[in-house]
This record gives C-alpha cells, sequence and structure tokens, in this order.
C-alpha cells in the first residue's frame, strides 16, 4: 500500500493547558482517534506553547482529505504546509497528542521549538521526542473511538 507523510503546523484558537484533554483539545482528539483509525491514518499532534503540529502518515488520498477539512476547522488558525511527500514505511505506528510540556520532556529539551526555521526531520524528531516522552492519549489503528482533526 503506497503511504503518505504529511506535516503541518498551527495555532490553537483556544488557551492550552499542558496535559489538559478539555474543552476543544478533547474534541480534537477524540475527532482524530475516530476520523484516523477509520481512514488508516497515524501520526502525532504536538501541542507546543502556542503552536500545534501534525505529522500525518497513511494512505496518500485519505491523508490530503484529512488535511483539507484540517484546514477549515475553526479551533486552529495559520495552517502552514511543512512537508508533504511519499513514505516507505510509517514512523509513527498510531495516533497520538503528545504535550510539549516541561513537565513531560527530558531536561535541557525546549518547551517549544522554532517551527518557521527548523528542517522537516527536526519537526519528525519532536515528533518522536513527543511520542516517547509527551503523550497522554493515543490510539491504535485498529481500535476506532469517540467522534475528524
Amino acid at each position: 500500500m503506497a503511504l503518505s507523510q504529511l506535516i503541518y503546523t498551527s495555532y490553537p484558537a483556544f488557551p492550552i493547558r499542558p496535559g489538559s484533554l478539555t474543552g476543544p483539545l478533547g474534541e480534537i482528539m477524540n475527532a482524530g482517534r475516530e476520523h484516523n483509525s477509520r481512514n488508516q491514518i497515524s501520526g502525532i499532534l504536538g501541542v507546543e506553547v502556542n503552536r500545534f503540529f501534525q505529522i500525518l502518515e497513511g494512505p496518500p488520498a485519505k491523508v490530503l482529505e484529512t488535511f483539507d477539512r484540517i484546514q477549515h476547522d475553526r479551533r486552529h488558525f495559520g495552517v502552514q504546509l511543512k512537508h508533504v511527500g511519499e513514505l516507505e514505511v510509517r514512523t509513527f505506528k498510531d495516533w497520538s497528542i503528545g504535550f510539549a510540556a516541561p513537565a513531560f520532556l527530558p531536561s535541557g529539551e525546549p518547551a517549544q521549538i522554532d517551527f518557521d526555521t527548523v528542517s522537516v526531520q527536526t519537526i519528525i524528531n519532536r515528533g518522536l521526542l513527543l511520542r516517547r516522552c509527551g503523550v497522554i492519549a493515543e490510539a491504535g489503528l485498529e481500535t476506532p473511538s469517540a467522534s475528524g482533526f
């Protein structure tokens, strides 16, 4: 099966509390878990200080359809596409939300990176770090849950 990887950044349209999945962020998590599982999309939604980044991986048409829907979601603004390309093997085997907060990160890791200047690989590495250290919610591809971001 052909796979695609898409990375974007955006700004939340609501206040973020590190580690909290209530309000709009909880809605995003629930919608993402259902939609992404149903559409074989994996990845991570990284929550930085006043910034989101998301890495989506899956069937190319489904990834683009998901990104189109995300661009019209009013829970965030300033969507910037950082990367889209083919992928041989998934980097992220499930879908999760990870927080870049000092309480979750190894000492010395910044609570925020400059998404306007870093490389795509740096964003992927940040996603892997948050997946390992900052995840507070996750869903596997085979288990749809609540109701996508």
